[in-house]
């Protein structure tokens, strides 16, 4: 299975729910308190089953809970659920609605308490229609009695799987709804399907930053349990055949010696019986030593970490088809204590690594070096705005990246000639869509691809001007035109909002630089799609996520990306001072592709 997506909600910094997309090899850079490591821990709470504390809720949504999603792909084709029947996600109506497996572990907190066990929620497009949406949670008994009210019939009736497919056959519409499904309400047979698909998730192990390494500890010692973990996994039928050698073992011997006590107390001996209390543990602890016994934790931390890390490269270069199932390595900040030529080593060994498919690896960086040789769309940026973390992706992380890493005149950036700056990721949104959706029905000539145009959200105003005041673009070796909101509460246009007049400041130093006429972006979304009502310079964005009980960074991806070109065309018109219609949104794409 590989991981595609992880989604957290009110986890430390990350208020509301946030989609962090997934490469086989991504590398998280970003400064510090930004939002990388949560990221780590997050996933190392959903697959290792360590728990979240009180500390780690954002307060600040109220709905007192911690949820974590991971999204898969490349899910098995089949899941056992008993004996003799196999059935599939797809067939179970398992899977989301964009086909992948969703599932999520959410914590329920109290002021004083979180919960010990986390509720497993898999998120699927579901029926909805009534009598077809609890299947799941039935048993056989109810199974049969609903299919056989319903007049289908199924070849094996003690299946449960031939029940649900044959009830959902044998309705024309089903009412498909992405809905969260709890587990613990499936039924018995149900719930099987998750245990199985359970086993199949990645193996995850996570090697943190801040902490000294030592042949002692957990760091030190994961690569080679990670050995010892596969090696389990391989060997499980043996491991299971042992055991039961010797229960039969222990059995017998009980059985010769319940067999004496019957001569003296028959009474005794027919209450008693041997019962294995525990399963047997397989533990295995190591020591790392040179020739002259000194060990690893006498040594210098960059040679501890540059231990560490070579067991990465010794994995990369064992052959994988002897191990079963994937592996995520989560590595914070692989260059830590290393010189510049290690530090390429290193990633040159973890990019190895993601060659074969059951791999994947995620890094923090902090390193030029480790950015300069990492592949363009694996970087992820993130950055804080207005207290909340961003992430961009791609060929903007990597401008956003090496900005903040201060390499400007060393990165390459891939094939873009023009920029768009903006203030936020909703604006690359904007743009985007509008673009893109204009040129596919012919109402422009181009998209961004045509025009090797690259959108910037640089976090508000501020992050503009220090841009064009530190002449950022220019040293790129890049075209640039900006685009921001007006800010503007009323159509007096006598009087010029703050924003406004930076516009025309920019404009007669010779910058491409435009501002909404409108309030702000969102109040270009058709009224219709966003279920609200308001005006051009109402606070459009407050508005609609009341209304829609959305969180305001969502607001243009969930309705904006629904504009159809008509509307977008519509949205945009406006009079002129001679009276004539024009068009806003056509004018700022034109502008920016003529540059």
């Amino acid at each position: 299975m590989k991981l595609e997506k992880i989604k957290i909600k009110n986890f430390r910094g990350y208020k509301g729910e946030y989609e962090i997309n997934l490469n086989f090899f991504s590398a998280f850079i970003g400064k510090n308190d930004a939002g990388k490591s949560s990221v780590f821990d997050a996933l190392d709470i959903f697959f290792n089953g360590s728990k979240p504390d009180l500390m780690d809720l954002n307060i600040c949504r109220g709905d007192g809970e911690i949820k974590i999603s991971c999204v898969f792909s490349a899910i098995p084709e089949e899941i056992i659920i008993d004996d003799s029947a196999n059935t599939s996600l797809k067939d179970e109506f398992l899977l989301n609605k964009d086909g992948y497996y969703e599932v999520a572990k959410v914590f329920k907190c109290t002021e004083k308490t979180i919960t010990s066990s986390p509720e497993v929620v898999i998120r699927a497009h579901y029926p909805t229609k009534s009598g077809l949406n609890d299947l799941h949670n039935l048993k056989i008994d109810e199974l049969k009695s609903r299919g056989e009210s319903l007049g289908v019939t199924v070849s094996d009736k003690r299946v449960s799987s031939f029940w649900r497919k044959a009830i959902w056959n044998n309705s024309s519409d089903l009412e498909l709804k992405e809905i969260d499904l709890k587990v613990e309400e499936f039924d018995s047979k149900s719930k099987k399907i998750y245990t199985n698909l359970e086993s199949e998730y990645p193996l995850f192990f996570l090697f943190k930053s801040d902490r000294q390494t030592s042949d002692s500890d957990s760091e030190a010692k994961d690569p080679i349990q990670l050995a010892v973990t596969e090696a389990q996994k391989e060997f499980i039928g043996e491991i299971e055949s042992l055991k039961k050698k010797i229960q039969e073992r222990v059995e017998g011997v009980a059985a010769r010696a319940l067999e004496k006590l019957k001569d003296m107390d028959p009474n005794l001996a027919s209450k008693l019986q041997p019962k294995l209390k525990s399963n047997p543990k397989w533990t295995f602890d190591y020591k790392l030593e040179d020739e002259r016994g000194v060990a690893l934790n006498k040594r210098g931390s960059g040679t501890r970490r540059l231990v560490l890390l070579n067991f990465f490269r010794a994995e990369a270069e064992r052959k994988t088809s002897n191990t079963e199932g994937s592996v995520i390595y989560a590595i914070e900040e692989p260059e830590t204590s290393q010189h510049p030529n290690n530090q390429r080593i290193i990633i040159n060994s973890l990019l190895s690594l993601v060659a074969d498919s059951k791999r994947q690896v995620l890094i923090s960086t902090h390193s030029p070096e480790l950015l300069e040789v990492v592949p363009r769309d694996s970087i992820v940026f993130i950055y804080l705005e207005d207290d909340e973390p961003v992430v961009v992706y791609g060929a903007q992380a990597l401008i956003l990246a090496a900005d903040s890493l201060g390499i400007l005149s060393n990165q390459k950036f891939g094939s873009a000639k023009i920029i768009v700056l903006v203030e936020s990721i909703s604006d690359c949104v904007f743009l985007e869509h509008a673009i893109n959706t204009l040129k596919n029905s012919g109402n422009i000539s181009f998209n961004l691809d045509d025009k090797k145009i690259l959108t910037l959200p640089l976090g508000g105003r501020p992050g503009i001007e220090k841009w064009i005041d530190e002449d950022k673009a220019k040293n790129l070796g890049l075209k640039y035109a900006v685009m921001i909101d007006s800010d503007r509460t009323d159509d007096n246009r006598a009087n010029k909002t703050i924003n406004e007049e930076k516009v025309e400041k920019w404009g007669v130093a010779g910058i491409i630089a435009f501002c909404t006429r409108k309030r702000e972006i969102e109040n270009y979304i058709d009224q219709s799609i966003a279920n609200c009502t308001y005006g051009d310079f109402d606070d459009a964005k407050q508005l609609i996520s009341e209304k829609n009980n959305i969180s305001k960074r969502e607001i243009m991806d969930t309705f904006w990306t629904k504009m159809t070109a008509e509307q977008i065309i519509n949205t945009g018109k406006y009079i002129n001072g001679e009276g004539d219609e024009k068009n806003e949104i056509c004018e700022l794409i034109n502008s920016i592709g003529n540059l």
